[in-house]
């Protein structure tokens, strides 16, 4: 089903546009012009869904404007810039592909809202690689999960509900008892983590007790007289695992991003030596991953590029708070079409342009501010999963006049010509 109003029936294959999980089973009811989760709905879902389309009308320094106005002061402001950022990018991919275009027109630079664990991840693969897995390949075939520092009680939830219960495998009559281990500190402790397989500890120890698991695999013989009890049990059951699995969301670490990736991925390494193991990274909500991943298919590069007289890849020169900090840019293009963070960080309102699909704090106090519609929700969409090997199609669910970031952005490219 395609399309919902408040006298429809329930549509029952949604899919969700607000983590990165992409959740292709849920149930909603329209209700009011939003929706109500009947099933398989995680909390962040059920808020979100639940939120009525933005009623606000665009804005031209505080004033009501059309869309075409607002989209004519924008490219204004940035064509004056002598570096404008466009950052946030909370879009999908035909929002991204559009911000891209945008951005070499104006010279600009691109970074995402959670670009700080995006470059984490990237810095961990272009300086050493890794084994990584998929969401079906946890679901289908991982006998040993361990969640690294995450609590999925408030971010991805549904994958305990998703990849955690033991199923068949393919082409196997059932699957082999999945247990699941858990890193990190008490408070936070995975709920399906069994009370033997917990390696308990603050945030500041988190790398630490990894090197000390790593340390345990690679020398067996003298680990007996140098661990702990958990941590005894938690490396014999790796070493009896066919396939284990790292679970983490670089987003959710408040330890050191990269070391800790890093020796995830040396423990994994060490256990592919006998059996078989890899990690699954959770991250890339607001489109994250999808940004990321349009960036590398137009560019050859990660998000944090700018655009001048060629095409420049800066994770650190390039991260908005520095840019913003460093006054190395004069102008910002702040883009949230999924509603979450719809405020742009500390900058001259005079020259920020903010589209997003809920009102920002102090609304009329920006250059500009243009309301779009949710991706996957007001208009059709196409987001890239977090394990980024499906990119899927979201149909609209709702019908409204709302535009979206892709059709905003390109106004803004022909208003420059």
């Amino acid at each position: 089903m395609s399309a919902a109003s408040s006298n429809q029936s329930a549509v029952t294959r949604a899919t969700c546009p607000y983590c990165a999980l992409l959740c292709d089973d849920l149930s909603v009811q329209p209700r009011d012009g939003c929706f109500q989760i009947v099933r398989n709905g995680c909390q962040r879902a059920k808020t979100d869904f639940a939120r009525s389309p933005i009623a606000t009308k665009p804005m031209v320094k505080g004033k009501r404007a059309s869309v075409s106005g607002a989209c004519v002061r924008g490219a204004e402001i940035l064509a004056r810039a002598r570096q404008p950022l466009l950052a946030g990018l909370g879009t999908d991919v035909d929002g991204m592909r559009a911000a891209i275009e945008l951005a070499e027109s104006v010279n600009g630079i691109v970074d995402h809202m959670h670009g700080d664990a995006l470059a984490a991840m990237s810095a961990v693969m272009q300086s050493r690689g890794w084994y990584a897995t998929t969401l079906s390949e946890v679901r289908n075939r991982a006998d040993l999960v361990i969640i690294v520092d995450l609590d999925l009680a408030d971010r991805y939830e549904n994958f305990a509900r998703q990849c955690l219960k033991p199923r068949a495998r393919p082409g196997r009559k059932a699957a082999r008892e999945r247990r699941v281990g858990y890193i990190g500190r008490p408070e936070r402790t995975a709920k399906p983590a069994e009370p033997g397989l917990q390696l308990k500890c603050q945030p500041d120890n988190v790398h630490q007790t990894l090197r000390t698991l790593l340390g345990a695999l690679k020398y067996p013989k003298q680990r007996r007289t140098r661990t702990t009890k958990p941590l005894e049990a938690l490396v014999d059951a790796m070493n009896a695992a066919d396939y284990t699995v790292f679970v983490f969301s670089a987003g959710a670490l408040e330890a050191p991003q990269v070391p800790c990736i890093a020796t995830v991925c040396e423990i994994v390494d060490q256990l592919n030596t006998e059996n078989r193991a890899a990690i699954l990274s959770l991250g890339g909500d607001d489109g994250g991953q999808t940004a990321a991943a349009v960036s590398a298919w137009l560019t050859g590069y990660p998000l944090r590029v700018s655009f001048g007289q060629r095409i420049e890849y800066g994770p650190k020169h390039n991260q908005t708070q520095h840019l913003i900090e460093q006054d190395a840019v004069d102008a910002l293009l702040w883009i949230d079409a999924f509603g979450r963070n719809p405020t742009p960080p500390a900058f001259p309102p005079e020259k920020t342009i903010v589209v997003a699909a809920t009102e920002p704090q102090e609304v009329e106090r920006y250059a500009a501010f243009i309301p779009v519609g949710t991706p996957g929700v007001d208009h059709f969409a196409r987001l890239v999963r977090t394990d980024s090997v499906a990119t899927l199609a979201l149909p609209q669910l709702r019908r409204n006049r709302l535009a979206n970031v892709a059709d905003i952005l390109r106004a803004m490219t022909e208003a420059l010509s």
